[in-house]
């Protein structure tokens, strides 16, 4: 419905209009009415209404003086002036503050529902433009956070040259030149006990998630990227006599930022070493991973101990099940060392202790691996390496206890994966149905694979190397060509027909991906069949 508004000082007449009007029945909404401008202004500042009429003369502020401050203030509101002095002058300045009509009194009742219905029609259309460009502005946006991945994976390998890295920051619009750069590493989630495989987000994650690109607009020194499929990244880059500010900054906003999702929310940060050079970021990323892989281990907040005083259920078996839960392979070496190091070199002189440190990784990792539906003798060539290890040196100790836990990394992925699968088939199974559909968005998808939003954008860029929009247009374009080549259907039907209701719309982005229009394309002049 359309929220009207009625500004009238004469009450006869506007009784009149409110009551001759059945107003619900045009599409309209009657959400009010004032006697003058001065006791509107406040009535629609608080209702922001779509459409106002008003009259011109009335005591203390005048119907001019209103359109000019609801124009200002609500620019997109529509007002229909309704008057009783036919006069150039009125009408020149109500063209002048961009009213929609000025009508003179009297106005029949069949002239006031063409007025509001042409109104309706405007609004209608207006507001599919609005949606048809924020869908635009999405879609935009999906291609550019794909291609951004794309870049910082490039930026950090330390394996592309400088010359190609300038090139796609170009490209993409982004100044990465500086004196001096830093990495600095984070991720949030909810504080409930994380799952091997994450179906859901709570809404308080999502909210957040969609406010980070908001964040960072104000902090033009620091450009932020998706880093693995839950983690982010940050690019700050500054002078060097001002580096550690930035990055002190930077961590101080995004601290200030989870604070805002309260106790539910289990977040970590931290930072790499500041590097003078572009071709030195992968050493600062590096750096920064070396410290992330602690977050399975410092949320337990297990202190030095010795054997004199060790409380043997300080080792507990939930850090382990954690990393093994959600780290990747190579966070592996530097997990296994910052648990050692948690540990401490006194309670690692004892090599019965390392004995202990072994069973207890060993059968830790033994009733993770049988959570997914594995047999434990998935383990069993690594309990000689248990039993009859020389545990003589930790490095020995260490070496052993990577490969457990590899292991154990390996078949969750290969769980995970025949998971993920069943949640892409489905994706794309409805995608495909669906294709048509000018509604059909990522949340759709989404839902109907059971899976988060942001989860599943980030899944499906990851397995099908494209993002989700890529794979739709690519969609809806191959089936437009085949219509284009063997229909005689126009353009905008055709359009119509593979999910864009602007056929506008539908040829800016059939150039865009195909390098010609629709009618170059039907005409042979673009394109293979």
């Amino acid at each position: 419905m359309i929220k009207v508004f009625l500004v009238e000082d004469e009450i006869v007449i506007r009784n009149g209009i409110h009551r001759m009007i059945p107003w619900t029945e045009y599409g309209y909404e009657f959400v009010g009415e004032a006697g003058d401008g001065e006791m509107a202004l406040p009535l629609i500042r608080k209702i922001k209404p779509d459409v106002i009429i008003t009259d011109i003369k009335m005591p203390f502020l005048d119907g001019l003086a209103l359109s000019k401050l609801v124009k200002k203030e609500l620019p997109e509101t529509k007002i229909v002036i309704v008057s009783g002095y036919d006069d150039f002058e009125y009408a020149q300045q109500a063209i002048s503050l961009g009213v929609e009509r000025y009508l003179l009194k009297p106005i029949s009742k069949n002239n006031f529902i063409e007025v509001l219905n042409e109104i309706r029609m405007k609004y209608e259309h207006e507001n599919a433009q609005k949606i048809y460009y924020e869908k635009f502005k999405n879609e935009i946006q999906e291609y550019e956070q794909y291609s951004r991945r794309e870049f910082f994976e490039a930026l950090i390998s330390g394996h592309v040259s400088i010359q190609t890295v300038y090139e796609k920051a170009e490209k993409l619009q982004m100044d990465i030149t500086a004196p001096c750069y830093n990495i600095v590493l984070f991720t949030m989630d909810s504080i409930e006990k994380k799952q091997i495989f994450h179906s859901t987000y709570s809404q308080k994650i999502a909210e957040l998630q969609n406010h980070l690109d908001q964040l960072f607009c104000n902090m033009p020194d620091c450009i932020l990227f998706r880093n693995q499929i839950f983690s982010y990244a940050v690019l700050v880059k500054g002078e060097k006599m001002q580096i550690e500010q930035q990055v002190e900054k930077c961590v101080h906003e995004l601290q200030n930022f989870f604070s805002q999702g309260g106790e539910q929310i289990d977040w970590f940060i931290c930072t790499g070493k500041i590097v003078e050079r572009l071709s030195l970021l992968s050493e600062s990323y590096q750096d920064a991973m070396h410290t992330f892989t602690s977050r399975y281990i410092n949320k337990y907040k297990v202190n030095e101990m010795n054997l004199k005083n060790l409380d043997i259920s300080a080792i507990n078996p939930e850090i382990i099940l954690n990393f093994l839960s959600n780290a990747l392979s190579d966070e592996v070496n530097d997990f296994v060392g910052n648990y050692f190091q948690m540990i401490g070199e006194d309670a690692l002189e004892s090599s019965i202790f390392r004995q202990y440190i072994l069973l207890n990784i060993h059968f830790s990792t033994v009733s993770f691996i049988q959570s997914l539906g594995f047999q434990k003798e998935e383990l069993d060539c690594y309990l000689p390496l248990v039993c009859l290890n020389d545990t003589s040196s930790v490095e020995s100790v260490s070496l052993v206890v990577q490969k457990i836990l590899t292991k154990g990394i390996q078949l969750r992925e290969e769980s995970t994966k025949s998971r993920y699968k069943g949640v892409l088939e489905v994706a794309t199974e409805f995608i495909n149905k669906n294709f048509m559909d000018d509604t059909l968005s990522l949340n759709k998808v989404a839902c109907s694979a059971n899976v988060s939003a942001n989860h599943f954008s980030a899944l499906f860029s990851r397995e099908m190397n494209k993002t989700f929009i890529e794979y739709l247009t690519e969609l809806r374009m191959n089936k437009a060509k085949q219509l284009l080549r063997c229909t005689d259907m126009r353009s905008g039907e055709i359009a119509l027909e593979v999910g864009y209701k602007d056929s506008h719309y539908f040829s800016f982005i059939f150039k865009k991906t195909q390098g010609c229009t629709p009618s170059d394309y039907r005409n042979g002049k673009g394109g293979g069949v």
